[in-house]
């Protein structure tokens, strides 16, 4: 009878031993779960700012290609105009005496 309980401790204890390893093992994975979670949601929203950059950039690409924008950069940084446009230049800078 005495053999038989010591069995029987000797398995409850290597029974106590698995579970306390498999519930800190479950615990251990339910932490890594969560930083991975948060470091995705952060990738994600990285991304969508990156494909938001590129989409602007590509937008702008497509505006520079045009004659559009070859007359307006002409017109605001060289000042060039067409021949049958009117400039009308204002003195406002300055003073008279």
């Amino acid at each position: 009878m005495k053999k038989r309980t010591i069995k029987l401790r000797f398995k409850l204890i290597i029974l106590a031993c698995f579970r306390l390893y498999t519930g800190f093992a479950i615990y251990t994975q339910q932490v890594n779960i969560g930083k991975l979670m948060a470091e995705q949601e952060a990738l994600v929203q990285q991304y969508e700012q990156i494909q938001t950059a590129l989409n602007r950039l590509q937008h702008r690409s497509d505006y520079m290609d045009t004659r559009q924008y070859v007359e307006d950069t002409a017109h605001e940084k060289l000042g060039l105009v067409y021949a049958d446009e009117l400039v009308f230049e204002t003195g406002g800078a300055e003073k008279q005496d």
